[in-house]
């Protein structure tokens, strides 16, 4: 069983935008996989820390892309989308340095284990309409 499905978001009217979600939930449910396997010693803490270290670089890559997106289109509503963007990223930079801070890799995994219910939302109710807009301004081009 998968943490998140492609499924449980929209489909991206931006086909960069689609293919940096279904990275993004692909390395999500390696991370959740991999924890599985570290909790009962079959992986090792270098490799689940060499996926987490993917996801959050891969995260900040996805935002600061979209960010990028929306500047060069003229989104209206720019502020808001960074905004939540800023507030997920603060979040994780939490969880990281909780791992951190007490060596536990729990820390970080527990938190990634939560993101789904906050990517499933922002993709159905921000990415969504923020990619429609960008298509739009994109064919008008």
């Amino acid at each position: 069983m998968a943490l998140i499905y492609i499924e449980q978001v929209e489909d991206m009217s931006v086909e960069e935008m689609q293919e940096i979600h279904e990275n993004e939930i692909e390395i999500l449910n390696a991370i959740d996989k991999l924890a599985i396997f570290y909790d009962r010693g079959e992986a090792t803490q270098e490799e689940l820390v060499e996926k987490i270290d993917e996801y959050i670089e891969h995260v900040h890559k996805h935002f600061a892309n979209e960010e990028r997106l929306m500047q060069e289109y003229n989104f209206p509503s720019y502020d808001m989308h960074k905004t939540a963007h800023a507030m997920f990223l603060e979040e994780l930079d939490n969880a990281i340095k909780y791992w951190k801070r007490y060596e536990d890799i729990n820390k970080i995994t527990n938190f990634i284990r939560r993101t789904p219910e906050w990517i499933v939302l922002h993709v159905n109710t921000v990415d969504a309409p923020t990619a429609a807009y960008l298509a739009k301004k994109m064919q008008e081009k």
